[in-house]
């Protein structure tokens, strides 16, 4: 596992406590350079806060992130 993809399952640990509570979940697609393909479930998918997007540009603001 490299560091990048290491990275993304820490945010996305750290995000999906919050996300269970609504029925929802984030997972990992692909990794691919620095673009990351993250595929959100559940009400988080139509979700306007984007609270999935706003963790990763937090954390990780050198990816490029695809949500699906």
């Amino acid at each position: 596992m490299n560091n990048i993809e290491q990275r993304v399952h820490e945010v996305l640990h750290n995000l999906n406590w919050l996300l269970e509570a609504h029925d929802s979940f984030a997972e990992l697609v692909e990794v691919k350079g620095n673009k990351v393909v993250i595929r959100c479930v559940g009400y988080c998918a139509e979700c306007e806060t984007d609270c999935v997007g706003v963790a990763f540009k937090e954390r990780m603001p050198d990816i490029e992130l695809i949500l699906q």
